[in-house]
């Protein structure tokens, strides 16, 4: 009988140590993180602590989906106007752009995320402007321009499932969209914790499959990724930020 009551207060103190860690990395880090990205006009959706249940709350219809796709066409969709001002995109458009930014079957992180890039900067195009006649007019996914007119919105623990992973999940602390695309990874450690900086970098990289292991096990979600800019690993007093190549010496 003692056995089972020494694995259940093991059990019992190592829960504790996790909540209470938890808790000091979301009243240090995180939740500060957010209230200064609030501060600069982004649109926070704080889920608070704890393992989301409800997809609807971070803007998907479920937990594979690694951006927002009401989102991501409803800033495109505005983005996109006639001379005088008249959206005209088609429902069916949007959503053969939105299977184009999803789909890079075959090709490697670094080579779908340099395709991504490619269409942040330089749009996209559909067959034809039902409105004007226009033939292949080109489509912009970001106003560079005017960067009132794009969708900026961050998400905290962003759960995503991850089928045929060592684990069924990854949860990244903070996840910076922009116009519905996840371009920013934020992992975020409290400074109590030993090494936080280190550790943090060891979440990025499992959460996007280049962690070096000796066995290829599949940890993360790599399209999530696809979409990165950079990444930030955070204690709360220091910063840094990095690419998904860069290890974790050249984070600056």
């Amino acid at each position: 009988m003692k056995k089972p009551k020494t694995i259940q207060s093991l059990f019992i103190k190592v829960s504790k140590h996790l909540i209470t860690n938890y808790m000091a990395e979301y009243i240090h880090v995180e939740k500060p993180f957010l209230d200064k990205l609030r501060l600069l006009g982004w649109q926070v959706i704080d889920q608070g602590l704890g393992i989301p249940q409800e997809p609807g709350k971070s803007l998907r219809e479920n937990f594979k989906q690694v951006l927002l796709p009401k989102v991501f066409k409803e800033s495109v969709k505005a983005l996109n106007k006639t001379a005088d001002g008249r959206e005209w995109l088609t429902d069916k458009q949007l959503d053969e752009i939105l299977f184009e930014i999803q789909n890079f079957a075959g090709k490697s992180l670094h080579e779908a995320n340099k395709e991504i890039h490619r269409l942040l900067q330089k749009g996209t195009s559909v067959p034809r402007n039902e409105l004007t006649g226009e033939q292949d007019p080109t489509v912009r996914l970001v106003d560079f321009k005017n960067h009132d007119n794009n969708s900026f919105i961050a998400i905290n623990q962003f759960r995503l499932l991850t089928p045929g992973a060592s684990r069924q999940g990854i949860i990244p602390d903070i996840v910076l969209f922009l116009n519905g695309l996840p371009i920013v990874v934020v992992e975020a450690k409290d400074f109590d914790t030993a090494q936080p900086l280190s550790e943090a970098y060891s979440q990025i990289t499992r959460y996007a499959n280049t962690r070096e292991d000796d066995y290829g096990f599949k940890e993360g979600e790599e399209k999530l990724f696809h979409y990165n800019i950079f990444s930030i690993i955070t204690h709360g007093k220091e910063a840094r930020v990095g690419t998904i190549s860069a290890e974790f010496d050249f984070y600056n």
